[in-house]
C-alpha cells in the first residue's frame, strides 16, 4: 500500500505517479524522459537505458519527517539507468531541495540546502557487492518491483548531517566556541537517529 492507495500491479512496468494523480509530478521533461514511478524492476530499466524526472513532495518522506521543522516544499529527482563496460546495472541519481532541521546546538529551525548525486549499483546478494567498483554504493534488490519512494528517501537520510548545526556566526547559542567542544558533548545532543543507514550501506 502506497499513499493509501492499494495497487494491483499492471503486466508492464513501472507504474507512475501520474497514473494515480499524485500532485506535483508534472515538471516538464527533457527528452527521453519519463516522469517518476511508483514501483519498477531496476534491472529491466537498467537493460533499458530508462531516464525518470519529477519532484517528490517532502510531506511523503515519512521517515524523514521526525528530523525536519518544516515539511513543505519538494524534492527534485533526476535518475539514469544504465549498464556500464563491464555488465553492472545502475542507476545514477541526482536529488535537489531544501530541507529546514533543527540545530542541536541552539534548537531552533535551520536551512540545510540538499545536492546529492549518488551511483548505485543493484546487486541480489553480499557477494556481488566485494566486486563493485568504488564508485558504486551497493543497492540490494531482495524482491521487485522495487519502491522508488524508498530508495530516494534512503539516499535522502544518508546526506543529512550526523549532528546539524548552524554555523558559530549564525546560531543563536554561543556556549559552544568550536566544533570540537560540540564534538565533547556528542552523548548528550539528539542525534539524527537514520546515520546507521550509511554504516549498514558501508558493511555491505
Amino acid at each position: 500500500m502506497l499513499f493509501g492507495v492499494v495497487i494491483n500491479l499492471p503486466l508492464d512496468w513501472p507504474i507512475f505517479f501520474d497514473s494515480y494523480q499524485v500532485r506535483g509530478y508534472n515538471s516538464p521533461l527533457m527528452s527521453g524522459q519519463q516522469r517518476l514511478p511508483l514501483e519498477l524492476d531496476p534491472f529491466r530499466m537498467a537493460d533499458l537505458g530508462r531516464r525518470f524526472s519529477g519532484k517528490v513532495e517532502i510531506s511523503s518522506l515519512k521517515r524523514l519527517l521526525p528530523v525536519l521543522e518544516s515539511t513543505t516544499g519538494c524534492v527534485d529527482v533526476e535518475l539514469q539507468f544504465d549498464i556500464d563496460e563491464v555488465g553492472i546495472r545502475y542507476l545514477h541519481g541526482k536529488l535537489a531541495t531544501d530541507l529546514v532541521l533543527k540545530c542541536q546546538r541552539c534548537l531552533t529551525a535551520m536551512e540545510f540546502p540538499l545536492r546529492n548525486e549518488f551511483w548505485l549499483a543493484f546487486i541480489q546478494n553480499d557477494i556481488e557487492a566485494e566486486h563493485l567498483p568504488e564508485q558504486y554504493e551497493p543497492q540490494l534488490v531482495e524482491s521487485t518491483p522495487m519502491r522508488v519512494l524508498d530508495m530516494l528517501e534512503d539516499e535522502i537520510l544518508l546526506s543529512i548531517p550526523y549532528i546539524p548545526v548552524h554555523s558559530d556566526a549564525s546560531c543563536s547559542n554561543q556556549q559552544f566556541s568550536n566544533e570540537d567542544e560540540l564534538a565533547e558533548q556528542r552523548d548528550e545532543v539528539v542525534a539524527n537517529p537514520f546515520a546507521i543507514l550509511g554504516k549498514l550501506k558501508k558493511d555491505h
